[in-house]
């Protein structure tokens, strides 16, 4: 089951970030390089896409393999009851912003948000069906989305599986594989080596 919605999940995170990927290379931002919002929509999304980084990197440490197998309910999981998805949230908004067009940034969080709605219900259906009362309890008590920092707490020590931090380490970086690719495109069309095949607000 776990392993199914990560497939889905997967496959359907790279699809929306391909189409900001193609837009961030083929297309163009109504703002000027250089202009303020541009640079504003620009530094917005580095820092969503830092926060995406380090938030999916601090919470696969508390996580590690036992999503299926054990209810974590401390660290980010106490103030969040999906704080993988809240944070890839802030890193679709990042990557958005990142094309300097707020109709992709619209469109990619959008699409991220449908997806991992239908996708955190599945999963807490299953959830519910693996550990009833104590995920019930839970669900009443934390955040689906939305983190609420006052409920946060957290053991004195936890242990960690290094497999699954350096995974989560490699899978940050992917986050910022599409930046030099922007830039590069954004340098050709200044230098008119490359023309945008459309231009979005």
């Amino acid at each position: 089951m776990a392993r199914n919605l990560n497939k889905s999940r997967m496959r359907y995170t790279r699809i929306l970030a391909g189409l900001a990927l193609l837009f961030g290379i083929f297309g163009a931002g109504k703002f000027d390089p250089g202009s303020v919002p541009h640079e504003l929509m620009r530094f917005t999304g580095y820092v969503l896409l830092c926060v995406c980084a380090v938030g999916r990197v601090y919470s696969t440490a508390f996580i590690g393999g036992a999503k299926s197998k054990e209810l974590i309910t401390w660290g980010p999981y106490s103030v969040c009851r999906n704080p993988l998805y809240f944070f890839s949230l802030c890193g679709a908004a990042g990557l958005g912003f990142a094309t300097t067009s707020l109709t992709v940034t619209a469109i990619v969080f959008l699409g991220f948000l449908v997806i991992y709605i239908d996708l955190i219900g599945r999963e807490e259906k299953f959830l519910e069906s693996e550990f009833g009362k104590t995920f019930r309890d839970f669900k009443a008590r934390v955040p689906r989305l939305l983190p609420d920092l006052t409920l946060y707490h957290c053991p004195a020590a936890l242990t960690f599986q290094p497999k699954f931090f350096n995974f989560a380490i490699r899978d940050a970086v992917w986050w910022f594989a599409p930046l030099p690719l922007f830039y590069l495109a954004e340098l050709l069309q200044q230098k008119s080596l490359i023309t945008p095949v459309m231009r979005l607000f």
